[in-house]
């Protein structure tokens, strides 16, 4: 223990880039390191640092998932201490929610030492799916639902663990409402009321609901249970928000949401992901929370993964062009929805923040094939759509990502700590963007462009609408000479009948005249025969007549002779 703690004693003074290499091995195992990392530990940092047999090092990290329960419920209560929500049963003038950005990043400013690390593969739950009805551990959830937030401050590490195996599917989306605390009836009574009302937004949501989850039996029928409910939910939010409005991922959100619970509970749960969780932060039109993200994982894939982050900047590769559809949608917009249910069971329990965890899990599955990948559009393509296909070719295998997602470290402190950076960066360099009156500011604007676009899209509309009729039209005139050439065609077929009809009988009636002058032909030519004959014998006895005659002329001419 002593030679341990010395390790960590010179391991602390040692230069802050020094490389550590991170195995998921025992502490005792000689295992080859496969992933690297940069330390990045301060002197008053608590970070142990223990040597493996091998000589490989690795950070033991004593936070666990469970901090970040307990820091969910604490900052759930700030919420509650900070503002006092008005009712809700005025839904002709709904409350705007308050902008949190500002509230949000200086919450967590409070940065304590820096902490992260990978634990063990063993760490991690074994490969098995939710308890089925008939094993669900009533008892446990029992409790969950009748006092979640005590059960999450007495038995954090349980109730990371049940969650890590999964909520049992039968009662996901009521323990997802004790567990956001988003049961409200007066929210449900404004949700109804605000389907009476018309949004700016509804052409855009109509549009994208087609694209919302395309393949899910649910969703996918045009004008069917599931597209109207997203749209009722999506089009009231858009209402109840008028500074977030509508933005399709919001829909991969209230996706999940409706395939565990009623429209206007799914609203209400949704209400407070957006507020209480600040997932709205991601959608406004700042985009602090996304950029607070984008913020947190460079960062920590540069200190977790050196050898990506670097393969990335090689590749002028940003984390905006595929990561932030990570966090707007909860990989929604690719995984399938299962997973998504398994990876939101762990975000109203932890956070966004566990959305890094399995980010991460990602790129660590994926390691070798991303540092193999040099051209940028394969490098994109992966990043966006491929990072699954490890977990999609094991039958959709979603204890393997949780498992891996678990398997990952991420200190609360540190997370914390980056927040206090990245809101001294925005200080320095935009100090406007924490303050609500540039983004009302920047609200109007966007508001004018909104309107000027919808302005272009009625004359598009109006134009298409043109050309559909003049496509009607020529649909019609086409139509009217398929069927004016079918008509031709069935006299043509008609006269072709009679003409083979006429024809045969033509054919029979020259037969019949043929026979009849065969058998004439024959009769003459008996007759022939017949004058022939005749012709032969009166020739004959023409012959002789004349012999005769000539007979009788010498006789004459003798006679003339002899007389004197």
């Amino acid at each position: 223990m002593n030679s341990v703690r010395r390790a960590s004693a010179a391991t602390k003074t040692a230069t802050r880039t020094s490389a550590i290499r991170i195995t998921n091995a025992a502490p005792t195992t000689t295992v080859s390191p496969t992933i690297e990392y940069n330390s990045l530990l301060d002197d008053d940092e608590t970070g142990q640092v223990v040597f493996n047999a091998d000589g490989t090092s690795r950070i033991v990290d004593e936070e666990s998932d469970a901090d970040y329960i307990l820091a969910r419920i604490n900052e759930s209560q700030k919420d509650q201490n900070d503002t006092k929500q008005p009712a809700l049963s005025s839904p002709q003038t709904p409350q705007t929610p308050r902008f949190t950005s500002l509230n949000f990043l200086t919450r967590l400013v409070n940065a304590r030492p820096v902490s992260v690390s990978f634990s063990t593969a063993s760490d991690s739950p074994s490969a098995t799916s939710a308890d089925p009805s008939d094993e669900i551990d009533w008892d446990f959830w029992g409790r969950v639902m009748s006092n979640y937030e005590e059960m999450a401050r007495k038995q954090p590490k349980l109730l990371t663990k049940k969650l890590q195996l999964g909520i049992p599917d039968s009662i996901r989306g009521t323990v997802w409402q004790f567990m956001c605390k988003g049961k409200s009836v007066d929210l449900e009574n404004t949700y109804r009321a605000l389907l009476t009302r018309s949004s700016n937004h509804e052409k855009i949501i109509q549009r994208d609901l087609a694209r919302t989850f395309p393949s899910h039996d649910h969703f996918k029928d045009a004008n069917g249970p599931g597209q109207e409910s997203l749209f009722q939910v999506l089009k009231a939010y858009s209402i109840w928000d008028p500074e977030v409005g509508y933005c399709q991922g919001i829909a991969f959100i209230t996706g999940p949401l409706l395939l565990n619970m009623p429209d206007e509970e799914a609203f209400c749960v949704l209400d407070k992901l957006m507020k209480a969780y600040n997932f709205r932060e991601l959608y406004t039109p700042t985009m602090l929370g996304l950029k607070l993200l984008l913020f947190q994982y460079d960062r920590l894939l540069k200190e977790m993964f050196p050898a990506i982050s670097a393969h990335f900047e090689a590749h002028d590769v940003h984390s905006s062009a595929y990561a932030s559809q990570w966090f707007m949608t909860l990989f929604a917009y690719r995984f399938p929805i299962e997973i998504v249910f398994r990876i939101m069971d762990i975000i109203f329990a932890q956070g966004i923040e566990a959305t890094f965890k399995f980010a991460f899990a990602l790129l660590k599955r994926n390691y070798d094939t991303i540092l193999a990948t040099n051209d940028l559009a394969d490098l994109l393509e992966l990043l966006k759509n491929g990072l699954f296909e490890p977990y999609l070719a094991d039958n959709n295998n979603v204890n393997a990502l949780i498992q891996d997602a678990a398997a990952i470290r991420i200190s609360k402190s540190r997370m914390d700590k980056l927040v206090a950076e990245h809101v001294a960066e925005i200080a320095k360099t935009n100090p406007e963007l924490l303050t609500g009156d540039a983004l009302k500011g920047e609200t109007r604007r966007l508001a004018a462009s909104l309107k000027k676009l919808e302005q272009q899209y009625e004359a598009l509309n109006t134009e298409h609408i043109n050309l559909a009729k003049r496509h009607i039209e020529i649909v019609e005139a086409k139509e009217r000479a398929e069927q004016k050439v079918e008509e031709n065609e069935i006299k043509l077929h008609g006269l072709k009948s009679v003409l083979s009809s006429e024809r045969k009988v033509a054919e029979m009636e020259v037969q019949d005249e043929m026979v009849v002058l065969a058998k004439k032909n024959v009769e003459l030519t008996l007759r022939n025969g017949d004058l022939q004959d005749m012709v032969d014998r009166l020739e004959g006895l023409l012959i002789d007549r004349e012999s005769k005659i000539n007979d009788l002329e010498e006789l004459v001419k003798t006679l003339r002779v002899k007389q004197p």
